[in-house]
C-alpha cells in the first residue's frame, strides 16, 4: 500500500508541475503490485482528484486559441484511433510512438523544429487541428502517449510555460473525463475502486499542490529542460512496454 501511495504521489506531482504525465509513471510502477487492470483504473481515480485541483488555474492560463481546436481534433482522433485499434493488431504501435517522440525531441533540441515552424502559422486551425487529430489517434491506438506527442508542438504554439501548462491541463481533463464516462458506462468503475481513490485523495491533493508550487518557482529554462526529461522517460517506457508485448507474445 505504501509503494502504491508513493507512486500515485509521484505521478500527481508530475501532473501538478506540467499539467499532464501522471498516468504513465503510476501505471508502470504499480502494475507489478496490483496487476495492469487494477493499476490503470486506480490511476484514473486518483488523477481525477488531481485534475479537479488543477482545473481553475488551467482555465485561467490556457491558450484558448490553441485549446479549442485541439479539443475537437483530439476527441475525433481518440475515437478514430480506438476504433482502428479494435480491428488491427497494435503491439508495435507503442514502439513506433516512442521512437517518434524521441525523434521529435531531438529535432527540437537541434532547433530543427523552430526552422520548420517559421514557414507555417502554427496557431492556425488547420495546423492545430491536424496535430491534435494525430495526437488523439496515436493515443487511441497505443492506449497512452497522446500528450507526449502533442506537447512538443504545444511548446512552440503556446507563448509561455504558463499557457503551455494550462493548455495541457484543459486537454488532459477532457480526455480523462471521456475515459471515466466510458469506463463507468462499461461497469468497470466499482464502489470499491472509488473508495480506494478517495483514500488516496489527501495524498494526491498534497502532491499535486507541491507540483504546482514547483512550477511557479522554476525558471523557464528549468521547466523546458525538465519537460524534455519527462518526454524522454515516457517515450522510453512506451518503447520498452511495446517490445515486451511483442516478445512476450
Amino acid at each position: 500500500v505504501t509503494l502504491v501511495a508513493l507512486a500515485h504521489a509521484g505521478g500527481c506531482f508530475i501532473r501538478g508541475a506540467f499539467g499532464f504525465g501522471s498516468n504513465m509513471p503510476i501505471v508502470v510502477a504499480t502494475t507489478f503490485i496490483l496487476g495492469p487492470h487494477h493499476a490503470i483504473l486506480l490511476a484514473l481515480m486518483t488523477t481525477i482528484v488531481a485534475q479537479l485541483h488543477l482545473l481553475p488555474s488551467g482555465f485561467r492560463t490556457a491558450d484558448w486559441t490553441v485549446t479549442k481546436p485541439l479539443i475537437l481534433g483530439m476527441a475525433i482522433g481518440t475515437l478514430f484511433g480506438t476504433w482502428v485499434f479494435t480491428i488491427l493488431p497494435g503491439t508495435t504501435l507503442q514502439i513506433i510512438l516512442g521512437v517518434l517522440i524521441v525523434m521529435i525531441i531531438l529535432m527540437d533540441s537541434l532547433k530543427l523544429v523552430e526552422k520548420l515552424l517559421t514557414r507555417m502559422d502554427i496557431r492556425s486551425r488547420k495546423i492545430t487541428g491536424g496535430f491534435s487529430f494525430i495526437g488523439g489517434t496515436m493515443g487511441g491506438l497505443s492506449g497512452a502517449g497522446a500528450f507526449y506527442f502533442l506537447v512538443v508542438y504545444l511548446k512552440h504554439a503556446c507563448p509561455s510555460p504558463e499557457a503551455l501548462r494550462g493548455t495541457n491541463v484543459m486537454l488532459s481533463a477532457m480526455t480523462m473525463f471521456m475515459r471515466a464516462f466510458a469506463l463507468t458506462t462499461a461497469g468497470l468503475v466499482t464502489p470499491t475502486l472509488i473508495t480506494e481513490g478517495l483514500l488516496f485523495a489527501p495524498l494526491v491533493f498534497g502532491a499535486t499542490w507541491l507540483g504546482a508550487h514547483a512550477f511557479r518557482v522554476s525558471s523557464d529554462k528549468r521547466f523546458y529542460f525538465a519537460l524534455q526529461v519527462l518526454l524522454l522517460a515516457g517515450a522510453t517506457a512506451l518503447i520498452i512496454k511495446g517490445a515486451r508485448q511483442i516478445f512476450g507474445s
